[in-house]
């Protein structure tokens, strides 16, 4: 282990060092957020007024309020360039989120397509034209062997840096949950696995010096079956080759100890980050859950949790049940 710890010291710099000109990620599970109307054709009746969470318009701007506190704390000179987010009902929750200040300072734009998510939840893209131009974008479809089931779609943009060459293919993930059990589910999420590797392989067939990053809401561990065998990822960066995917959470999670989701009392890093070699030869690239205190709660043995926006069914008025992950390099 202490060789894959090296490794990553050779990869990885100081967060404080970044500056002005570090092209910036984030992402950030929302955890479920929901307008206050009620969409007749999905399962969003508990997040409504009249709803067993008492999802009123007060505790909706609430929510609102703290995810933008989140996204201007990750940097307090800069947005982030992009913000890949999951748990969103529509494209007007986002819309409410960045048309006020200060958000709207930040001249977001969205890039979002509804899912055929029972609950109605999709994932999205926030991102600052001045800075990343999308070229392409695509929804990737989940086929699973039960037809009648039916999850979040892969989003997938392909863009550009502003100023520079290299085009940047981006998917942002939400694999099917663990509801259910862990291993009574992880057979979705390896067929969540499958349909990236197929994308990223068509990728690397076309360029195989193509600089990518998949992040998101994996709802597996860096070292679950899905990520391991289903997606590729690597967990050892002693040698990099372009065309193969590395999975930084894994060291984040086992050499750092970090996390980003805590059920009862286990921590792990659902919420991961996965590049192509290309994208890890820039020597400052940077991948660490992003943590304020403000954003914590304490459990019954006084460990450090998300202060979540419920607990379940307990209103707790907080952030979210995720931290979320900042990506920084310099361009």
């Amino acid at each position: 282990m202490k060789n894959i710890f090296f490794s990553f010291l050779l990869f990885f710099s100081i967060f404080p060092a970044f500056g002005q000109k570090d092209f910036s990620v984030m992402f950030y599970n929302f955890e479920n957020l929901f307008d206050t109307l009620d969409n007749p054709l999905t399962r969003d009746d508990e997040y409504t007024p009249n709803g067993e969470k008492r999802w009123t318009s007060k505790r909706y701007n609430t929510k609102l309020k703290h995810i933008r506190q989140v996204i201007c704390a990750v940097d307090l000179e800069n947005y982030p360039d992009i913000i890949g987010v999951c748990e969103i009902e529509n494209r007007r929750v986002l819309e409410d989120l960045i048309n006020k200040p200060p958000l709207s300072e930040a001249g977001y734009r969205i890039f979002h397509r509804e899912t055929s998510d029972r609950r109605g939840i999709d994932c999205a893209v926030i991102y600052n034209p001045e800075t990343f131009k999308i070229l392409d974008t695509n929804v990737l479809r989940i086929q699973f062997e039960d037809t009648t089931y039916f999850s979040r779609d892969i989003l997938y943009v392909k863009g550009k840096i502003t100023g520079k060459k290299d085009t940047l293919h981006i998917f942002v993930n939400h694999w099917p949950s663990r509801f259910g059990g862990h291993s009574q589910t992880e057979k979705l999420r390896y067929q969540a696995a499958l349909r990236l590797r197929f994308s990223t392989d068509s990728i690397f067939k076309t360029n195989p010096n193509a600089k990518i990053l998949c992040i998101g809401d994996f709802n597996d561990t860096p070292e679950d079956r899905s990520v391991i065998e289903g997606l590729k990822a690597k967990t050892s960066l002693l040698e990099i080759s372009p065309s193969t995917l590395y999975n930084l959470s894994y060291y984040l999670q086992f050499e750092k100890k970090l996390w980003t989701y805590c059920f009862h009392e286990d921590y792990d890093i659902l919420d991961q980050v996965i590049v192509s070699g290309a994208l890890l030869e820039k020597k400052t690239l940077f991948a660490e859950p992003f943590k304020r205190d403000f954003m914590l709660k304490t459990n019954e043995n006084g460990n450090p949790r998300p202060w979540r926006t419920f607990y379940g069914y307990k209103y707790e008025g907080g952030f979210s049940d995720h931290l979320p992950m900042v990506i920084k390099w310099k361009e």
